[in-house]
């Protein structure tokens, strides 16, 4: 870059979630007076070698590393925990995240980031987490860091900064008319409850009635559904990969949104749908789920006691029987609860404390 900005926001982007997050944080920054360079890093042909989780953690953050290496900026932004874990020492940084390795990447296969990600965090200038529980395990992460990683800083025992940072929730212009009564999304099959999803449609389906599933077309669904023994359940449109306006368009159309996720890092197609007014039939997903609790506090008949396809089936059919009385009263306080995740409303928190504390100003 033979021009230096005020902050380069390093994206790893390995979702379409973190595409418009870092794209919407780029903006933000720009609005509120900073020059910004979003520097997309390029995995290559490496990308091959992402089979398991410690691997691919290992080839995106040297990817990530060899990316910033041409970044020249006052500060920069490391869109998530990944694309820091390698970095070497540099100057003043912030790490943006929705999920940590201790929340995230159990087990055998996230030994080595849980232990590396402890150091990274601790080092940081600023912490972005998406919401409050990944607010707190990074804080827990940061009280287990080895004594090396807390030498650099001159307050170590308080930890970094952290300000909680949101991506914010867009909307469809105008809904769709050809939307189906419910849509999903299950780009990644078994992390989606893909196969949960299908078996609750089944049995909670009304007659007439469509699923639209996004982020997967329709060959590479019944290769999975066959693998863990699931068929193919009536009316199910398979849309695969859907424009982002065409999305957007789809789930305010719909009547519900359906949700069987196993884990949430944040919940972006939730949010989206929340954003939009539609209702939100969710199992309970663990993980830093932003959506869940506004889900429940919207209408708790619809978030599932368990991630069973009874269950789901059961909060399926009180969706899909919302009169437009209901659905209107859902859209009206879901619009309520969604205000703090406003463009407006985040660019603001990114002028007030996100640069003042990256690039030394004053608010």
């Amino acid at each position: 870059m033979p021009v230096r900005a005020d902050i380069a926001i390093v994206s790893l982007g390995t979702t379409t979630g973190w595409r418009v997050a870092d794209r919407a944080l780029a903006e933000q920054v720009t609005a509120a007076g900073a020059s910004c360079v979003l520097v997309p890093v390029a995995i290559g042909a490496a990308g091959r070698l992402r089979r398991t989780m410690a691997l691919t953690d290992i080839v995106e953050a040297l990817a990530a590393r060899r990316t910033a290496q041409g970044a020249s900026a006052g500060a920069t932004i490391f869109s998530t925990v990944t694309s820091a874990l390698l970095q070497p020492l540099r100057g003043p940084h912030a790490i943006r995240f929705d999920t940590t390795a201790s929340l995230s990447r159990p087990g055998a296969g996230g030994a080595w980031q849980r232990r590396r990600e402890q150091e990274v965090l601790a080092r940081a200038d600023l912490l972005l987490p998406m919401s409050d529980p990944a607010a707190a395990a990074a804080e827990a992460a940061v009280a287990r860091a080895v004594p090396a990683g807390h030498r650099d800083r001159p307050s170590a025992s308080a930890g970094p900064r952290q300000v909680v940072l949101p991506s914010p929730v867009e909307r469809a212009r105008e809904p769709a008319p050809d939307a189906p009564e419910a849509i999903a999304y299950a780009a990644n099959p078994d992390k989606r409850g893909l196969d949960l999803l299908c078996r609750a449609w089944t049995a909670a389906a009304p007659s007439g009635a469509r699923l639209l599933v996004g982020g997967i077309d329709r060959g590479d669904a019944l290769r999975w559904l066959a693998r863990e023994g699931v068929a193919e359940p009536p009316a199910v449109e398979w849309a695969g990969a859907v424009g982002r306006d065409r999305w957007l368009a789809l789930v305010a159309g719909a009547r519900v949104f359906v949700n069987a996720s196993r884990f949430e890092d944040w919940g972006l197609a939730q949010m989206e749908a929340l954003g939009a007014g539609t209702p939100l039939v969710t199992v309970p997903t663990p993980g830093p789920n932003a959506a869940l609790p506004l889900a429940r506090a919207l209408a708790a008949d619809l978030v599932a006691p368990a991630a069973d396809p009874a269950a789901l089936a059961a909060a399926l059919r009180a969706g899909l029987a919302m009169d437009e009385h209901q659905r209107a009263a859902y859209a009206s306080a879901a619009e309520r609860l969604l205000s703090p995740y406003s463009d407006e409303a985040l660019g603001a928190v990114v002028a007030r404390e996100v640069l003042p504390a990256l690039l030394n100003r004053s608010s």
